[in-house]
């Protein structure tokens, strides 16, 4: 035998070495050394990682299966987050199983985009965000407002975007609200508190929280010029 083709015996040898390990081995080998912890699902995303969702965090084992890591993967070669991807997917998932019939729109006449905004009447960034919505509605986006109290379902809050819920016209009594004018107290079937746990399911964690149609988010009050200017480059 020359050497080429001992060398080529050997890389061959050496290539086959390294188990192939699959999604269910990766689930066995996590649920083994982390019995309480509930898998969402697991997959591999390239020759070198799987990805394990767990709650609302994501993480990625290694394809040796030796190693956990918790952070974001960015591939070098394109510049994508890998991980940003992925929470983008499962935003848009939470975000497509709210119905139109639990949002306060605000519709442009030439709609171009669609932003969705958790939002809490009792949050001064939001109403200053409020302010410049005839902007936004102006510029193509239409705004869909999802109402919640960040501090939970009691208080004055809660209780006063309940009321415009349940009033007749709710975008007046939003609008009055946003302009620390009262409004009628007022009680009916409402999504308000449901809300609360779709702004904790998708880590609303500061209000407004905007939600753009890729799933990609802006964590608090940006001017609409901003809002606007980000849209542009939103593929």
């Amino acid at each position: 035998m020359n050497k080429s083709s001992i060398l080529l015996t050997m890389l061959f040898l050496l290539g086959c070495s390294h188990a192939q390990y699959t999604e269910d081995d990766a689930r066995t080998s996590l649920e083994s050394k982390y019995p309480n912890i509930q898998i969402l699902s697991i997959e591999k995303i390239n020759q070198n990682f799987f990805e394990i969702k767990v709650g609302e965090e994501i993480y990625y084992l290694t394809k040796d299966l030796k190693h956990l890591i918790a952070g974001n993967i960015i591939e070098m070669s394109s510049g994508n987050n890998l991980t940003e991807n992925s929470y983008k997917e499962t935003r848009l998932d939470l975000l497509s199983s709210i119905s139109n019939d639990d949002v306060i729109l605000y519709p442009s006449s030439d709609p171009k985009y669609t932003i969705t905004v958790f939002s809490d009447t009792s949050c001064p960034y939001c109403q200053k965000l409020h302010n410049e919505i005839i902007d936004l509605t102006s510029n193509g986006i239409s705004v869909r407002y999802i109402l919640f109290a960040r501090n939970g379902n009691e208080g004055q809050a809660y209780d006063d975007m309940v009321s415009v819920w349940c009033s007749k016209d709710r975008k007046e009594s939003l609008d009055r609200l946003f302009e620390n004018s009262s409004i009628t107290s007022n009680t009916c079937d409402n999504p308000i508190s449901n809300n609360y746990t779709r702004a904790m399911n998708l880590k609303v964690n500061g209000t407004p929280m905007i939600f753009f149609e890729d799933g990609s988010v802006i964590p608090g009050y940006v001017s609409s010029e901003k809002i606007i200017d980000a849209l542009k480059n939103v593929r």
